[in-house]
C-alpha cells in the first residue's frame, strides 16, 4: 500500500516559497541599487554593469547557501532511512557492511558546492579501515599516525591536515563517533575543498542524530553473534 507523504509535500512547498521569496527580494533590491548608481555616476554604464555583475555573484552565493541549508535537514532524513531500515530488518549485521554503506552514503549525499565529501572511510576498535572503495594508501597513513587511538581523544570534528590520494591533495577531517560517554570509532572524510566551520557543524549533526545510535545497534548485534 502506498504511503501518504503529506509532510514531504508540505516541506517541499515551504522550500519553494522560501526560494521564491529570496529571489523576489533580491530582484526588488536591485532596483534601488541601479537608481543609486545612476545618481552617483550619471551616464556612466561601465560601473553600473560591474556593480550589477558583482551583485549577481553575491545573490548566487547567498542563494546557494540558502538552498543547502534548507535542503540538507529534511533530505538527509529521507536519504538515510534505507540504511536504518536495513539495520532494523537484519540486512546489515556487521561493521564491515555498515562501514561500506555509510561511506558510500556520505560521499553520495554530501555533494554540494560548500560541502563536498570526495572519499570517506570508517574505523572502529578491532577493525581495519573500512570503505566502499579501495583506500589502501590512506589506510596505511592512518595506521602510521595511529589515527584510531587519536580519534578517541577528540570530542568533535577536526581538520587533521592533508593527504595525497591518487595524485590529488585532500583535506582530511576526522569525525569521532560518540554515544553518551562511549567512543565507538571515527569517520574519516576527504575533501578537495576546505570545509568551513559552519558546514562542519552539519557533519557533527549527522553523527549525533543519525550515525551514533545506528552504529551502537550494529556493535550490539555483532557482540551477540560472538
Amino acid at each position: 500500500m502506498a504511503r501518504r507523504k503529506s509532510y514531504s509535500t508540505v516541506y517541499k512547498t515551504q522550500r519553494i516559497i522560501l526560494l521564491i521569496f529570496f529571489l523576489t527580494t533580491m530582484t526588488a533590491l536591485a532596483i534601488p541599487l541601479v537608481m543609486l548608481v545612476n545618481r552617483l555616476l550619471p551616464g556612466q554604464y561601465f560601473p553600473l554593469v560591474i556593480i550589477l555583475l558583482a551583485y549577481m555573484v553575491l545573490v548566487s552565493v547567498l542563494g546557494s547557501y540558502l538552498y543547502l541549508v534548507s535542503y540538507i535537514p529534511f533530505n538527509l532524513s529521507s536519504a538515510f532511512d534505507p540504511i536504518k531500515n536495513d539495520i532494523a530488518s537484519g540486512r546489515i549485521t556487521g561493521l564491515e557492511q555498515f562501514g561500506k554503506r555509510i561511506t558510500r552514503f556520505v560521499t553520495e549525499f554530501y555533494n554540494f558546492s560548500f560541502l563536498n565529501i570526495d572519499h570517506a572511510f570508517f574505523q572502529a576498535p578491532g577493525t581495519d579501515l573500512i570503505s566502499h572503495e579501495d583506500l589502501s594508501p590512506v589506510g596505511e597513513a592512518m595506521k602510521e599516525y595511529d589515527m584510531l587511538e587519536k580519534s578517541s581523544r577528540l570530542e568533535e570534528i577536526v581538520r587533521a591536515g592533508k593527504v595525497v590520494f591518487r595524485e590529488r591533495e585532500y583535506h582530511l577531517y576526522i569525525l569521532p563517533v560518540w554515544i553518551d560517554e562511549q567512543w565507538l570509532g571515527y569517520l574519516g572524510l576527504l575533501s578537495e575543498r576546505r570545509i568551513s566551520r559552519f558546514f562542519q557543524n552539519f557533519l557533527v549533526e549527522f553523527e549525533d542524530n543519525y550515525l551514533d545510535d545506528q552504529l551502537m545497534h550494529i556493535i550490539r548485534i555483532s557482540n551477540q553473534g560472538k
